[in-house]
């Protein structure tokens, strides 16, 4: 199995002091120069919802650099701004928004002479649905995204979303079996407030969410923290462990779903939120915020992007040489290799 590391878009600089999008081949120079094997972004990133001809720009700069692309899509709450959420949106609506950005996708897909696009990580739902209304609604955009013949889609577990939960999830999955996931573990660490790492817990995520996972994003978070501003610090160490045990897992249940191993290619984006401020000066991003409304120190964020991503590849390469791999998922957590 082969991993493909990619970075978000978050935080990124995508567009100019003008406001005008820079060119793809601009920001994706930059994005090879990191060392990172592709780019996580939304239509709405890209500048391509609307404008196919800059859709295209984007799938061929990629293409020409052999760098992968996994867009993501929304049924609400686009990029997560503050003036797009709707609680009451019916889910009539949250599968027609889906599903018109996932055929814009398609297309963009079908028209590229050799497509970069690995997958569609989507944003699914909300976290007000009940079980039942969740259930119908990933049940009713099967059909439809079937036809789509994308190469991959997966729904994240994210919070506000209706994948929020991981017993939930684990609920749906039975349900629906054919849903896929981007699993962030972190969201549902900080969702819980635990490192959900109990016997019973671990066992829930080994035998249900794993084996559905085909995608992760490479975040670690705490029970208090979606995410932490130097993984290396020593007050991170069991986190880490935790999350890095987690990846782990997640590879072990896809390499043993492989039909090739060998030709399997598993993908991670790397995410971690820029410091953010809104119009009244409100700490409202990731990275947390000093009582003068500054940033509290740590490493630029493109450095701690590129670390974590030489980090996320030391797990891999620990993981794919050691000879017993796969066994290690009937392991309980604590008794995984620390982490690099």
């Amino acid at each position: 199995m082969r991993l493909r590391v990619l970075r978000s878009a978050w935080g990124l600089r995508l567009v100019n002091a003008d406001g005008r999008f820079l060119e793809p081949a601009r920001v994706l120079d930059g994005v090879c120069a990191s060392g990172l094997d592709g780019l996580e972004a939304s239509l709405a990133d890209l500048g391509a919802r609307r404008d196919g001809e800059r859709g295209d720009a984007w799938m061929r700069a990629a293409a020409e650099r052999s760098l992968s692309l996994v867009v993501s899509a929304y049924s609400s709450w686009p990029n997560y701004s503050d003036d797009c959420y709707d609680s009451a949106k019916p889910a009539h609506a949250h599968e027609a928004d889906l599903l018109l950005q996932l055929r814009v996708i398609a297309e963009l897909h079908a028209r590229a002479p050799v497509s970069p696009l690995l997958g569609v990580n989507c944003h699914t739902g909300t976290d007000v649905w009940s079980e039942a209304e969740g259930a119908r609604f990933f049940a009713a955009i099967a059909g439809p995204v079937a036809t789509l013949q994308l190469p991959r889609l997966t729904h994240e577990t994210h919070r506000g979303r209706f994948l929020c939960c991981p017993f939930a999830t684990a609920r749906l999955l039975d349900a629906v079996p054919s849903v896929r996931l981007t699993s962030d573990l972190s969201h549902w660490v900080i969702k819980t407030e635990r490192l959900l790492d109990a016997r019973e817990e671990a066992e829930l995520l080994r035998t249900h969410i794993a084996p559905a996972c085909d995608h992760i994003h490479a975040r670690v978070g705490t029970a208090q923290a979606p995410q932490l501003v130097d993984d290396d610090a020593p007050s991170a160490a069991v986190a880490s462990e935790r999350l890095h045990g987690w990846w782990q897992t997640i590879w072990d249940a896809r390499e043993a779903a492989s039909f090739s191993a060998r030709d399997t290619i598993f993908t991670a984006t790397v995410e971690h939120g820029p410091f953010e401020l809104d119009a009244r000066g409100q700490s409202v991003g990731y990275w947390p915020a000093l009582p003068s409304g500054k940033p509290v120190p740590g490493p630029p964020l493109d450095v701690k992007i590129e670390r974590t991503a030489r980090r996320l590849r030391n797990v891999f390469d620990r993981w794919h040489s050691h000879p017993y791999r796969g066994k290690s998922s009937c392991q309980s957590p604590a008794s995984s290799q620390p982490a690099v």
